[in-house]
């Protein structure tokens, strides 16, 4: 009998139970086969029963060419493995990545390498913006995992914008007027510009309480009349100081519309 008819025969007859390596036949064997127990086993032949892969193994039999009987059966060892690479994780600025080398037939991870991290990619954010009140600050950000890096000074390019002038103070010295304003940015609520000024004495005597004045907020422009002597003078602001005309001759009304009495 050749090989190829004991493997026909084999495959019809034999029952393989792989797990337990446990053979059980029942052949259908032509008038002329030799009986096994009278079979001296001198024709034997080796036959692959499963074929091994990489992730199973595979079992062959002895079987006897005269009587077909199986005399032995051994495990075939596992084929190897046949890898290729595959990226598992990509790598970012914060983590390393990771690759694969994998069975290309049963997907078995064979092993594994760490991917370098990836550079970080900064980019410039204001994280405080410049005033006119002081400097900001400019900062390195990833824009991929948000990790920091060097910051800078941002220089303040910005003027103040101020609001209108207050009177902090005016009052009565003597024969003069002093007089105190201020103005503070709108932008910043911080800068401030003040002034101060002083009148030029009135002549003669005068009763304090006869002073009245009038000022207009926008320019911080103040006129100080005495409705006793009749005579004002006039303040404006000039060079970040506030600067009064000598007193005139005034025959304003203190009592009409804008005038304010000034009291000691």
């Amino acid at each position: 009998m050749n090989k190829k008819a004991a493997e026909r025969i084999v495959r019809a007859a034999v029952a393989v139970l792989v797990g337990a390596s446990v053979f059980w036949w029942a052949p259908v064997m032509p008038a002329s086969r030799v009986q096994a127990s009278s079979c001296a086993h001198e024709n034997c032949e080796w036959v692959t029963m499963v074929k091994p892969t990489c992730s199973k193994p595979g079992k062959e039999v002895m079987i006897c060419q005269d009587c077909e009987e199986i005399l032995e059966t051994e495990e075939i060892e596992k084929t190897e493995h046949k890898g290729k690479w595959e990226k598992t994780q990509d790598p970012t600025c914060a983590h390393e990545g990771v690759r694969s080398y994998v069975c290309k037939n049963c997907r078995f991870v064979i092993k594994t390498e760490a991917i370098p991290v990836k550079n970080h990619r900064f980019i410039w954010k204001t994280t405080v913006k410049a005033t006119c009140g002081g400097n900001g600050i400019r900062q390195q950000v990833c824009k991929n995992c948000g990790a920091t890096g060097k910051s800078e000074s941002v220089s303040s390019k910005k003027r103040h914008k101020y609001g209108s002038w207050s009177i902090e103070s005016i009052e009565v010295k003597g024969r003069t007027v002093k007089v105190s304003q201020k103005r503070i940015c709108t932008a910043c609520g911080k800068d401030n510009q003040a002034v101060k000024g002083t009148t030029a004495a009135f002549s003669g005597k005068h009763n304090t309480n006869k002073f009245y004045y009038k000022y207009t907020p926008k320019t911080g422009r103040i006129v100080v009349l005495c409705s006793e002597c009749h005579k004002s003078v006039t303040g404006k602001i000039t060079g970040g100081k506030l600067e009064f005309t000598k007193p005139k001759k005034d025959n304003s009304k203190p009592k009409s519309k804008g005038w304010k009495m000034l009291r000691r």
